[in-house]
């Protein structure tokens, strides 16, 4: 475990500390800006399985960048910091909510999406979309690593990009926000290479 030491400090801190600020501004937070796509998507309740695999996911995509290439694991993680706090800002200058449908419950698809929606209710603070922020992010430095077959990771990303959609917890200009915000933030941690942050910080010993 020592070994991994450095991969499993940074993701808990990324998205343990991700969750913690959503869910802070969601208690403070009461008026919400309710928003609407214009593109009507249908909705299709069997992508709750891809949407709900989300977390695990992206884990094990951190995990292969970190296995493959701990230098560009460095990037990532600063990458998703800062689009992170892009959202947040975001969600604090216009608190955003959408409307979602009622599911009655028929088989077990049914039951995992109306477990989903209320396990997160109300819809608020969608635009842009964090699910899609990391999914996109995540996506980049599958490419940029030497990871085998990397393009079915891509290809499962990308369903989970459209089960946001297609389950109707977003809307279309969410995840076009949040492909926007990923471009810049993944530029700008090139661009001011802010993974000598994490670098220092994660090669400091202790005596």
């Amino acid at each position: 475990m020592k070994k991994y030491r450095d991969f499993f400090i940074l993701i808990i801190f990324t998205m343990g500390s991700q969750a913690l600020i959503y869910f802070l501004i969601k208690s403070v937070i009461n008026n919400y800006n309710t928003i609407n796509s214009v593109i009507d998507i249908p909705l299709v309740k069997s992508f709750v399985y891809f949407y709900d695999s989300w977390y695990p996911f992206i884990i094990i995509c951190a995990f292969l960048i970190y296995k493959h290439n701990k230098n560009l694991f460095y990037y990532y993680i600063p990458s998703l910091l800062l689009c992170a706090l892009f959202a947040q800002i975001t969600f604090i200058l216009y608190p955003s909510i959408i409307v979602r449908p009622t599911i009655e419950v028929k088989n077990i698809t049914d039951w995992i999406l109306d477990f989903t929606y209320r396990t997160d209710t109300p819809a608020i603070n969608c635009l842009p979309s964090v699910h899609c922020i990391y999914c996109f992010i995540t996506g980049f430095y599958i490419m940029k690593s030497n990871i085998n077959k990397k393009y079915l990771f891509i290809v499962y990303l990308m369903l989970i990009v459209l089960s946001t959609l297609f389950i109707h917890q977003h809307i279309l200009e969410d995840v076009l926000l949040a492909l926007i915000y990923s471009a810049i933030g993944i530029s700008t941690v090139y661009k001011f290479k802010l993974n000598d942050i994490i670098n220092k910080l994660m090669t400091k010993k202790t005596p």
